[in-house]
């Protein structure tokens, strides 16, 4: 299984193939064969043929020829899916596994969404007593289909799979420590010499194998603890080298956010509600309402509404914001409705805080972290504070409040840091559907 369509077959190729495989099932292979070759030399840039002649050719112990006959063929078409896992299989039958898994690893470096080609090499590795990589090569197959949507649960899975899958996940979710581990050892070797300690420790209470947890009892990250950092519930906007650019485009970017409030278009809910939710356990009031123009959901790119927004396009653009692939960051022009408030919630990370650069507040509007401090926003100030604790926000007047809200960088955070913070926090995503509910988890 992979992103690669099969070519668009000839219409005299189709015939000749159903003939050879009528051949073939009638018992006449060596007809059949030479059909096949004919088509073979015809046609060297569809793969189909060879990849039929070479099972024929193997099938009645003729390996040489069958691998020689896919390795022209890979000649032809060096980056076929199909012609490189049937030289795999065939070179793995012929006694030549480490050739096998080598041919695997140069194919998938170049085309890692070749799914079956994953699984494969993970067998092979496996077959080798490479633990390690066959357990990465596992986890590839996994989550690379589960980011295009299959394999997410049997049902994502087509029946003849299963099993091969099935057996994937489960050697994932009984690697999973070892992934982790990997993970660090890679920055090691990316990083040397830089300290990783606290990462290691932030790994190691995440799996469960050490306790840490914040000294503050209002500070409960979602997902991800690093511990060590400095207790600062707010932070000085100044710890960012680039706050002094962002202040410098207050008046700018407030006259942008003020145009697409004239113009009522592009704003949707903050909060999205999955089935079965309820608005009332995130806002309250008598009608309340936060809605958001976004510049960035989950790491996505709102390309329409940064060119709608210039300079303050220009301006995100330009800071060192946190990013994850698939995550991160969230920036938006946040709107907080009259009557409106946030009920109390935490944040995902502690290498995340948050950055608020106010536009348009009113009186009565503050950010609440709960039992530390409330503050109020004030236009032209920026505001950064660390959303792993407990907090609220709420607009009590009467008008409407604007903010320009971003997630950046914990300032104490080394380069190292970061990285591995990304690739952390990547890794649980992409293990995350392995232990739900809904995918493998309810089928074990």
């Amino acid at each position: 299984m992979s992103n690669h369509a099969p070519p668009i077959l000839p219409s005299d190729v189709k015939q000749a193939l159903r003939d050879a495989k009528r051949l073939a099932e009638n018992g006449s292979t060596a007809i059949a064969e030479g059909v096949l070759a004919r088509l073979v030399e015809a046609h060297p840039e569809l793969p189909v043929a060879a990849i039929w002649l070479a099972r024929l050719l193997n099938e009645r112990g003729n390996g040489v020829d069958a691998e020689r006959v896919l390795r022209t063929a890979l000649a032809h078409q060096p980056d076929d899916p199909q012609l490189h896992m049937d030289l795999a299989v065939l070179l793995g039958e012929r006694g030549q596994p480490q050739v096998a898994a080598s041919l695997l690893e140069s194919h998938l470096n170049k085309v890692p969404d070749n799914l079956m080609g994953w699984l494969l090499l993970s067998q092979l590795a496996a077959d080798l007593g490479r633990i390690a990589q066959s357990l990465q090569a596992a986890f590839e197959a996994v989550t690379r289909a589960q980011a295009q949507g299959n394999w997410t649960s049997p049902s994502t899975t087509p029946e003849h799979l299963r099993p091969l899958v099935a057996r994937a996940v489960g050697q994932v979710r009984e690697g999973r420590p070892a992934l982790f581990h990997h993970a660090v050892d890679q920055l090691k070797h990316l990083h040397p010499g830089a300290s990783l300690k606290r990462l290691e420790r932030a790994v190691a209470g995440y799996l469960g194998k050490v306790d840490i947890k914040p000294p503050h009892p209002r500070q409960r990250p979602l997902a991800l603890y690093i511990p060590d950092l400095p207790e600062q519930p707010f932070l000085d906007p100044q710890l960012q080298p680039w706050a002094p650019r962002l202040l410098q485009a207050y008046g700018a970017i407030r006259q942008e956010a003020l145009g697409l409030l004239a113009e009522d278009t592009g704003f949707e809910d903050f909060v999205r509600l999955r089935p079965g939710d309820r608005m009332d356990r995130y806002l309250q009031g008598p009608t309340p309402s936060w809605e958001a123009y976004f510049f960035y959901r989950h790491g996505e790119r709102y390309d329409e509404h940064h060119a709608r927004c210039p300079v303050t396009s220009a301006t995100l653009e330009s800071l060192e914001l946190f990013r994850v692939p698939g995550q991160a960051p969230e920036i938006c022009f946040s709107l907080l409705k009259p009557k409106t408030e946030i009920l109390p919630h935490h944040g995902v990370c502690n290498a995340r805080v948050v950055m608020h650069l106010p536009l348009l507040v009113p009186p009565e509007c503050a950010l609440n972290l709960v039992d530390i401090e409330a503050r109020a926003w004030r236009e032209g100030e920026l505001l950064m504070f660390d959303d792993t604790y407990l907090h609220s926000a709420w607009n009590r007047s009467n008008e409407l409040r604007v903010i320009l809200l971003m997630d950046c960088w914990n300032p104490h955070l080394s380069v190292a840091e970061r990285d591995g913070v990304v690739r952390i926090t990547q890794l649980i995503g992409a293990l995350d559907f392995l232990f739900s509910d809904e995918g493998w988890a309810a089928a074990s």
